[in-house]
């Protein structure tokens, strides 16, 4: 009669469990089964994982599971007359554990993210950023997968799954965890869009919460700082040139990344049915694809007239240079503006080489991100302009992203219907 054994090859942190199947005194088939466990969990007497916590439940259940079918494909081909060796076994472990050859078959999610990639950089629509976002995170879980030692199937990625991948990256990738929440929101949206392609997925995807990042410390500037920094004289002409494309920002409401690249070129006028002129900026986010237009505010055209009609110099014709000079001149603009509240904020350790949340000055956090954020945060706070007007401007697509991109929470909307209910009241005992 044949019986099934468990053995460890080694005593290792991450040892392999190898499977027996002894069939006679003479045939015995050994193969790994792929299961890892720390050798200080393995009983040596039971020859199963220790029953000291739920992991080691589980993989003896898997283990047991595993044994009963081993068994039983074992009767059913010894009455065909197969031919019991260890290839025998492997292709039996294989089809017990659902395993499949990764190199062709797109239901191995890193397989299908990796035609997912290659389809978004095939299409034009596609943005440089959304690429890149895609790429890291088929690296994160290349690496995922080489400390599991598994491959994942798109349906059997599940909850708990998703829950290991984020700790996984906030523990060995030391990530933030709003960094590790954006990597996992990215995970499910590829998920879906196999899902949409005919794959099966797990049930517990959809009504997963990755989290949110809203935590994550959003930094603006107010109009009175605008003002103190419009206010600010010195010589130095890149400091002149960054504070201009600064209040330009705030008040336009773009990325830096379109925000540099702006030309008189894009402005047009358009008059209204009572012969009123106005003037526009139109736009195509470099991010996105879509087409923005924006009002020209006041303090925009003062700085467009101080150029002869156009936009402030850049600060080198290469974009990344560009952008590091823009960065380095605004904090100090803000230095100089005397923006030294104390603030909590996200800031580069050097030595650490990973992003902290720290206390610090503000104008040491004033990178060129915070001409958008301070435009939506401004604006959205004045009644006279209503969320979508914002929205056409900025580019969100949703209401919740918008807020979330402020750092509005739950608790503002609740002080905010207070705030209602008690104006409802009043006006009714007036």
């Amino acid at each position: 009669m044949a019986t099934v054994s468990y053995f460890l090859r080694n005593k290792t942190a991450n040892s392999r469990i190898q499977i027996q199947i002894s069939i006679s005194r003479d045939i015995k088939l050994r193969t790994s089964t792929e299961l890892i466990i720390n050798s200080n969990d393995w009983s040596t007497d039971t020859k199963f994982p220790k029953q000291n916590n739920p992991e080691n439940k589980n993989i003896s259940r898997t283990l047991r599971e595993l044994s009963n079918y081993i068994l039983n494909e074992y009767s059913n081909d010894f009455a065909k007359g197969v031919l019991f060796d260890n290839t025998w076994l492997k292709n039996k472990i294989k089809n017990h554990f659902n395993r499949i050859d990764i190199k062709e078959n797109d239901n191995v999610f890193l397989v299908y993210l990796k035609n997912f990639i290659e389809f978004k950089e095939s299409i034009s629509g596609y943005t440089v950023c959304t690429i890149r976002k895609l790429k890291n995170l088929q690296d994160r879980f290349k690496q995922y997968e080489k400390k599991k030692k598994k491959v994942f199937v798109i349906r059997d990625i599940n909850a708990k799954t998703l829950i290991d991948f984020k700790n996984f990256l906030i523990v060995d990738c030391d990530m933030m965890e709003t960094t590790a929440v954006r990597f996992v929101k990215n995970l499910k949206t590829v998920i879906f869009d196999a899902e949409t392609n005919g794959k099966q997925i797990h049930h517990q995807i959809r009504g997963f919460s990755t989290g949110t990042t809203n935590t994550e410390y959003k930094v603006f500037l107010s109009f009175a700082e605008l003002q103190k920094i419009k206010e600010i004289q010195t010589i130095n002409k890149d400091w002149n040139i960054a504070k201009d494309w600064l209040i330009i920002g705030c008040y336009l409401g773009q990325r830096a990344s379109d925000l540099l690249r702006m030309t008189n070129k894009m402005i047009y006028t358009k008059t209204d049915s009572e012969g009123n002129s106005f003037r526009f900026i139109e736009i195509k986010q470099q991010k996105t694809g879509e087409k923005v237009v924006i009002p020209i505010h006041d303090e925009v055209e003062t700085i467009l007239k101080k150029y002869d009609g156009d936009f402030p110099p850049r600060f080198a014709q290469n974009h990344d240079s560009n952008m590091v000079l823009f960065n380095k001149y605004l904090k100090k603009v803000c230095e100089l503006a005397g923006i030294h509240e104390i603030v909590k904020g996200k800031v580069y350790n050097e030595q650490k080489k990973k992003n902290e949340i720290v206390e610090i000055e503000k104008c040491y956090l004033v990178s060129s991100h915070i001409c958008r954020r301070s435009f939506a945060t401004n604006f959205y706070g004045n009644k006279m302009f209503t969320t979508p007007q914002l929205m056409a401007i900025t580019g969100h697509k949703t209401e919740s992203m918008f807020l979330n991109y402020i750092g509005k929470t739950a608790d503002d909307w609740a002080m905010q219907t207070a705030k209602t209910f008690k104006k409802l009241s009043e006006q009714k005992i007036s």
